[in-house]
């Protein structure tokens, strides 16, 4: 590694990339490399480790989840912030964007790398942040949940220097532009390759120079985004002072218009001639000389003549090049592009996305890229890619960040055991049994719905963090932290400050930050995605998660909730809390969990100690933590993908519409981001701004090899480069940049002279590091400040700094004090707060001043640190230098440059507060400065104050802060004395500002009176309006007769009276409100209501009498043979049945007992208990196990199996006995091929013969070891057993495994009877993928229901679409689908009811029934539309049962009216039928078998006695005449009497008849009925004739109302 050289030239091109690459390396890998080094160094250094210089480090980090953003797939991490409590994150510079990590989990043997990609303070207090590895998906998902890192931090923008490196890693021989003069130090420069190669054709027009006012126009390539004309041709109107600017052949300096014609002091004139003739050029500008001003001058002139500069060379056409301009801070970009646009419309572009400028927002990047893809006007390859990968990047991001969250909840928060009830597995039951069991002893009204305890969970509970235990005298976790002193853990030192509201302040942090930050920030994924309000919805309710995943958010444990009423838990403090929420965290970072056979072990989940159910739990949510991973992997590989298409896709954007710009902008991150862009649009003309702040190697690789005219702007002795290493910055000149590194190797520059800033007082102080400063006139006109003797002074003191660690800081108090006290002085004299700024060097004393200055006192005021400050100013100036130790360390301001620009921000006030000797001592800058305050007598150890208002009395001299209160509304402390128009005197002390007292608020009490009534005086104050009079005064209601006390200016015609309503309700209950308001609509008063036909009754509210439904239980026996648990009106009286809730408790065809409510057993949710001699089935039992594919294992010397372990074995049993010798020595008792049972027949001779088949104790008995329970069991008779048909449960076609005859435990593990087990086990699986539905089926429903559900209403349609999408983020079950397929069908069923009850019964006969019966329907249908993923069979025959009784009841009626219409008698025994059965269809009782064969009868039997068609014959009679006569609809009339005829050929009438039944007039002429005439609708069901038109529409559907 090299030195930077400053002075003399490089080798070649390779010794010069070589030099920059190596030192831009190190400064980037130097701070890790060393940091970490330093860091294992202390972990073997016993007694007190120094602190880290280079590094900080993490512990205990975890990876938490993936998570999809725009820079791609990121994770989520965690980290131990504890120990981090100080840290004030929203000012340090800990895990700022961008910001490079390592982490390790073998003391840095092997390695991560990552960089920040999101920062947020409040989740970092927590310990959470955001990072993007640089490590491909495969390396990273081999990474193990259980993981812990050590994370070390180096503060190095890797972004920033990964494409710098690059770009010098690529650079060849001859792409570098101005080589002689970089590498070589050539110093003879000469013009622009545009001028040198046509110098006759450089003639400049210099007249927008002359006339500022002038607007450049050019004709934009990039849309109308911007709302002017420019697309008008340019008409400029220049004064005749302009002319001699015309034409000027800028080679010619002599013919060059006059300095004071182009508005320049000489030497800016001279800069701009050195910029516009040659090809390299440096111009220094001083504090205050208008280093942007001559930027603005030469980029006007450029625009103005481009036609000079676009050309391209070779063919001398048009060749159009944006000129680009780069600045290092965003601040400078947008300063120097604002002055841009006032003078040019034309194609500005700014590239990055952290603008603060409200005007350059409209100029942005993403702007122009929204507006060529709205304008299609982008090549459609790219365009149709761009849209493509972002659509698959949004289902990508949804599906990954779905399980994201439920991962971090899990890793974070405790899980609900709901959620984990298919980890908990057989043991749920016993769990949620135990917690009832608990829950009841704690409070006996448990049980009782309304008593149930809300927000209460049983894990919470278990794990010793809830309420319960803690009150029953149990030792909890919980309750050790709620006994503790809430003070324990309180430092006394850190004040409480968060109600206060502060200044917002511009620190470092803010600053890099804003550096780091590029335009893509802007493009979001969700640009293209037009989100409807169903979607909306969805995504709302999945916010919602949370509630149901959580059972303790432990992240908003300490967070107070206004609104928490807690009467019957604990209560707890704050810090409390905090202790609690630190020891959770604990837990649950930890990776002590038990095994898979431990968890199998535990018996009585109550009983383990917390430690054990910590690791119980622990254990659980590994298993769901690694369900939900195994489901994303696939996708993150298949996201990062996308996204760097995306990023590709999105650069070929950017280059478009770069490529048709005049001018880009850009900040030094930006063009390294860029570069590459750059490299191919190939800008002629650079700009650099603040040139002299930024590292060589960022300049370099910006210059692309078309750059044939390089401008450098900025200031050497101002701010320089920053390296992140301050040993390469001295040793190896890195801070060195080509801006002095030219200067320094003589090549020619223009120094700026004239100073348009700084009074002349501190311009002065400015003349020892710029000896050839000089003022302009404009400086020397300032103002005094006003109430302080001196406009500049230097304040000195020696109170000692403060440290701050974390920040690598300092503050001082007193110096912040100090301050806060002058600027609120200064404010006090009448200057705008924005007119104040109060810098200072360091970090740690921007925050501590910042608390000492409310928003509510100095709102406006600025206050930054000075590296943010440059290139800015303002009047009114307060610079705190901090420092003042023993040590004589000056720290920063021992560095001239920053010196520099802390001494120039200030135009007509400045003063210095600080250790001014310590500065004077350690630094020869500072001690000429320290001398010159001295002899200039602008040196004390105060600030002189005078009063304005007494400006001839002794003044203040303010040495502390408290001495500022002498002056304490910024006169002095004599009284104002001030007679005011109310004729009070002002009650201040002298006061500054408003010395007219136009604004002054006179507080003394108002003297006036204000009614009729001489004793009620004005109780306000002097200043306020008097208003109506308030004095209580009792008077008579005229309305109601009350007497009310009420304000003295009221009307009591118009007072709302207060007392209690004497009036009645229409119900004749009395009102319960106040007299003066509406009466009450809703009565409450309490009445008794029976209802029918449960003929129950009770207690309910006056105004819900009519509405409310019977609350006693149903206690109906259901089909399922449960009692119902719904009430009677939940249940419509036993109608409608609510779906049974009875805990299931059948055996399921896996063995396990059903834990889900009755009639729906769901697929088993336990753990799987196959398992085979190889391994055990991880999944959830209900799923399909994956068979075993190990070739099995039994064999003997007799006999071998060489068959799959899934397969049926191809051998016998093998009944020799077994040879080998137990333990004791003795023979073993077994057989061959067998484990051997550990009894022995001589040593356990009571337990070996003891009979339980009979053969036992026989001297040969041989015995099997039941592997699954442990069980030994004579073999003969086991054969037998296991031989036998599976009669078990009564069951002769039962499938399932066969069981020990001693236990009745499963038996799955004996390889003798493998066959058996394996057939079992095969009959099984087919069972499960019944219950799990036909994947067939499933896509079937799936797309077939969308359809279904668009023929039901829109309502109805929205409820089950919304499921719909639901059922797709849960996941797609048969069963679910077929529910919803019922629903629909059931929907469609009742809304065809409806209609025929609207269309065919006479409503005006039957209103009451009509009303009933539609009451009775939408209470089918809100009961159809319930959210439900089965239907029992029980509800099934419910809803079906109630169609038919509607239906039947609309038949009944039916015919009913047509009997009355007819005025038919019928016997009396049947007309008792008849009342019976309507009673049986209106009485509200369950329409059962027995009711609705009586119903049936009765109908079938009316439709004999009145056949509704009114043709006085039967049904079955019609249909045989229309069968017979084979006539279309239409051609059937009848006679004015009724009498059905029929009309052949068309079916109109063309001729006339007589009717032969009554003799009356049919048919007619030109198919045009006779009078009386009409279609017999009832005969075959035609509105219309046949031959009509309308027929024909309806032949061809174009009817709506045909059916």
């Amino acid at each position: 590694m090299r030195r930077n050289k400053a002075k003399g030239g490089y080798d070649n091109l390779e010794h010069y990339l070589d030099v920059q690459f190596r030192l831009l390396r190190e400064d980037f890998l130097a701070p890790l490399r060393d940091g970490i080094k330093e860091y294992m160094e202390t972990l073997h250094t016993e007694g007190k480790v120094k602190k880290l210089q280079e590094l900080r480090i993490y512990s205990d980090v975890q990876i938490i989840c993936p998570i999809c953003t725009n820079k791609g797939l990121c994770y989520r991490i965690a980290f131990d912030a504890h120990k981090l409590k100080r840290v004030k994150w929203e000012a340090s510079k800990r895990l700022i964007f961008g910001s490079l990590l390592c982490l390790s989990s073998d003391n840095f043997q092997t390695l991560l790398f990552a960089t920040v990609v999101d920062r947020e303070p409040k989740k970092l207090k927590e310990g959470i942040l955001d990072v993007k590895f640089e490590h491909n998906m495969q390396q990273m998902s081999e990474i193990s949940g259980d993981e812990r890192f050590t994370m070390a931090e180096t503060t190095a923008y890797f972004e920033a220097y990964r494409h710098v490196l690059s770009g010098l890693q690529v650079m060849q021989e001859g792409q570098l532009p101005f080589e002689k003069f970089i590498v070589n130090c050539e110093t003879d420069v000469k013009a622009p390759v545009y001028i040198a190669q046509n110098p006759n054709a450089a003639v400049y027009d210099l007249r927008p120079l002359v006339d500022e006012e002038v607007v450049i126009r050019r004709q934009r390539r990039l849309g109308d985004l911007i709302d002017d004309d420019t697309d008008a041709p340019p008409m400029y109107k220049f004064s005749t002072k302009s002319v001699t600017a015309t034409e000027v052949p800028i080679m010619e300096l002599r013919v060059w218009p006059l300095p004071e014609q182009l508005h320049l002091d000489m030497s800016q004139y001279r800069a701009i001639q050195n910029a516009l003739t040659k090809e390299f050029v440096i111009i220094q500008g001083p504090p205050g000389t208008g280093k942007t001003y001559i930027g603005l001058k030469i980029v006007k002139a450029l625009l103005h003549n481009h036609r000079i500069w676009n050309r391209n060379l070779l063919t001398g056409n048009q060749d159009d090049r944006p000129m680009l301009i780069v600045c290092y801070t965003n601040h400078a970009l947008d300063q120097f592009l604002e002055g841009i646009i006032k003078f040019y419309r034309g194609d500005v572009i700014r590239v990055g996305g952290r603008s603060s400028s409200e005007i350059m927002k409209k100029y942005n990047l993403s702007n122009f890229r929204q507006r060529i893809r709205i304008d299609r006007d982008v090549p459609g390859a790219i365009h149709r890619s761009r849209i493509q990968t972002k659509n698959e990047m949004k289902l990508l991001q949804d599906e990954i960040n779905r399980y994201a969250v439920r991962i971090e909840q899990a890793e974070r928060d405790i899980l609900h055991e709901d959620v984990l009830e298919p980890f908990i597995g057989e043991l749920h039951s016993d769990f949620m049994a135990g917690y009832e069991s608990l829950m009841a002893a704690y409070d006996p009204f448990y049980g009782f719905q309304s008593h149930k305890r809300k927000n209460t969970s049983a894990i919470v509970e278990w794990l010793g963090y809830g309420d319960v235990l803690a009150h029953m005298g149990f030792e909890t976790p919980g309750e050790e932290i709620r006994d503790q002193d809430p003070q324990d853990d309180v430092n006394p030192h850190i004040v409480d400050n968060e109600n206060e509201e502060l200044l917002e302040v511009e620190d470092e942090v803010n600053a890099i930050e804003a550096r780091r930050q590029l335009e893509e920030d802007l493009d979001d994924l969700f640009d293209d995605f037009e989100i409807d309000t169903e979607k909306l919805e969805r995504i709302m309710e999945k916010i919602k998660l949370n509630t149901n995943q959580v059972a303790l958010n432990v992240s908003n444990l300490d967070r107070v909730d206004p609104n928490e009423r807690n009467n019957e838990g604990w209560q707890m403090t704050k810090d409390q809390k905090k202790k609690m929420k630190r020891t959770i965290r604990k837990e649950l970072k930890s990776t002590d969990r038990m095994t898979e056979d431990e968890a199998l072990s535990v018996e009585d989940m109550w009983a383990l100690s917390p430690r054990n159910k910590w690791r119980l739990y622990r254990y659980w949510v590994s298993l769901f933590i690694k369900g939900l991973k195994e489901k994303i992997i696939d996708k993150q590989l298949e996201f990062e993908d996308v996204v760097n298409r995306y990023q590709e896709v999105l650069m070929q954007e950017d280059k478009e519409v770069m490529r048709r710009a005049t001018v880009i902008g850009m900040t030094t991150t930006g063009a390294a981001r860029y570069q590459a862009i750059l490299q191919e649009i190939g800008p002629r003309i650079i700009v650099v701004e603040e040139a002299a702040e930024v590292l060589e190697a960022h300049i370099v690789t910006t210059l692309s090899q078309s750059c044939e005219h390089l401008i450098l702007i900025g200031d050497h002795k101002q701010l320089k480069p920053n390296p992140t290493v301050y040993k390469l910055a001295k040793e190896f000149n890195l801070d060195l940049s080509l801006f002095e590194r030219m200067i320094n190797n003589k090549m020619t520059y223009r120094c700026l002279e004239l100073q348009h800033r700084m009074r002349p007082e501190i311009s002065q102080i400015m003349k020892i590091i710029y000896p050839e400063l000089k003022d302009h006139d404009v400086v020397k006109s300032y103002e005094d400040v006003r109430g302080v003797a001196d406009n500049f002074c230097f304040v000195h003191h020696e109170h000692p700094e403060t440290p701050d660690e974390d920040l690598r800081s300092h503050s001082n108090v007193h110096e912040a004090q100090y301050v806060a006290a002058f600027c609120k002085y200064l404010l006090l004299q009448g200057y705008e707060a924005e007119k104040i700024s109060v810098l200072t060097l360091y970090s740690g004393q921007l925050f501590e001043i910042r608390k000492l200055m409310p928003k509510s006192v100095y709102n406006g005021v600025r206050i930054t640190v000075v590296d943010n400050y440059q290139g800015e100013e303002n009047d009114i100036v307060i610079l705190s230098l901090v420092r003042s130790n023993e040590d004589g360390n000056i720290g920063f301001l021992k560095i001239d440059n920053r010196v520099c620009v802390a001494l120039s921000r200030a135009k007509v006030g400045f003063y210095v507060i600080g250790n001014m000797e310590l500065m004077a001592a350690n630094s020869k800058l500072w001690n000429e400065i320290v001398v010159h305050a001295h002899k200039n007598k602008i040196f004390g150890t105060g600030i002189r104050l005078y009063c304005q208002n007494h400006p001839n009395d002794n003044g203040i001299y303010a040495v502390v802060p408290s001495d500022f209160k002498k002056a304490p509304e910024g006169g002095c402390m004599k009284p104002c004395d001030f007679r005011l128009n109310c004729g009070h005197t002002c009650s201040k002390v002298c006061h500054t500002n408003d010395r007219d007292h136009e604004e002054y608020e006179c507080r003394k009490p108002c003297p006036k009176n204000i009614c009729d009534n001489p004793e009620h005086s004005c109780t306000r104050m002097c200043y306020q309006e008097c208003g109506d009079c308030m004095v209580k005064v009792n008077k008579r209601i005229p309305t109601c007769g009350h007497y009310q006390d009420m304000a003295c200016y009221l009307k009591p015609e118009n007072f709302k009276c207060l007392a209690d309503c004497r009036r009645l309700l229409d119900c004749n209950h009395p009102c319960k409100n106040i007299c003066g308001a509406e009466c009450t609509e809703r009565c409450t008063e309490k009445v008794q209501k029976s209802w029918t036909p449960c003929g129950h009754s009770g207690t309910v509210n006056c105004f819900e009498k009519d509405e409310a439904t019977c609350r006693f239980k149903c206690s109906s026996i259901l089909n399922c043979e449960h009692i119902c648990m719904g009430t009677c009106g939940d249940c419509s009286g036993g109608r409608l049945h609510e779906a049974c809730n009875a805990r299931c408790g059948r055996t399921l065809i896996c063995g396990h007992t059903c834990n889900d409510t009755c009639s729906n057993c769901p697929p088993c949710r336990n753990g799987c208990q196959n398992r085979c001699i190889h391994s055990r089935c991880q999944k959830i039992c209900g799923d399909i196990c994956i068979p075993c594919m190990e070739p099995c294992e039994w064999r003997c010397r007799h006999f071998k199996c060489s068959k799959r372990c899934h397969e049926p074995c191809d051998r016998p049993r093998c009944n020799e006995p077994c040879t080998k010798r137990l333990k004791c020595r003795h023979p073993c008792i077994g057989l061959c091929g067998e484990p051997c049972p550990d009894l022995c027949r001589i040593c356990d001779r009571g337990q070996v013969t003891q009979i339980f088949f009979g053969h036992e104790d026989e001297p040969g008995a041989r015995f099997v070891l039941l592997e699954d329970c442990n069980h030994v069991l004579e073999v003969s008779a086991l054969d037998k057993w296991m031989d036998s048909p599976n009669t078990q449960k009564n069951d002769k076609s039962s499938v399932q495994l066969k069981v020990c005859p001693l236990c009745s435990t499963p038996i799955r593990r004996v390889l003798r009877y493998g066959n058996m087990v394996k057939q079992a086990l095969t009959d099984i699986e087919k069972v499960k993928k019944t219950i799990l539905g036909n994947d067939a089926k499933i896509k079937e429903l799936e797309k077939s229901l969308p359809r279904k559900i668009s023929r039901i209403s829109v309502e109805e349609g929205l409820i089950l679409k919304k499921r719909f999408a639901n059922l797709k983020d849960e996941g797609m079950s048969e069963r679910a689908l077929v529910a919803m397929d019922n629903q629909i069908k059931f929907l469609e069923s009742l809304q065809k009811l409806k209609n025929d009850w609207n269309e065919t019964l006479d409503r005006s006969a039957f209103v009451n029934e009509h009303k009933a019966a539609m009451h009775e329907w939408e209470n089918m249908r809100n009961w159809v539309l319930k959210d439900r993923r089965y239907f029992s069979e029980q509800e099934i025959e419910d809803i079906q049962n109630e169609l038919k009784r509607l239906r039947f009841l609309l038949l009944f009626l039916l015919y009913k009216r047509r009997k009355e219409i007819l005025n038919k008698s019928l016997e009396n025994r049947f007309e008792n039928d008849m009342r019976r059965c309507e009673g049986m269809l209106t009485d509200g009782r369950p329409f059962n078998v027995e009711r609705k064969d009586f119903v049936k009868a009765v109908i079938d039997k009316l439709k004999e006695l009145v056949p509704l068609s009114g043709l006085g014959i039967t049904e079955e009679e019609r249909l045989e005449i229309l069968s017979a006569m084979q006539l279309q609809k239409g051609h059937w009339y009848k006679c004015p009497n009724g009498h059905v005829y029929a009309i052949g050929d068309c079916g109109g009438a063309n001729q006339v008849s007589t009717c032969p039944e009554c003799k009356a007039t049919i048919g007619g002429r030109s198919h045009q009925l006779e009078q009386g005439n009409a279609v017999a609708t009832e005969m075959d069901g035609a509105r219309y004739a046949a031959w009509s038109e309308q027929a024909n529409l309806e032949h061809y559907g174009f009817n709506i109302e045909f059916e």
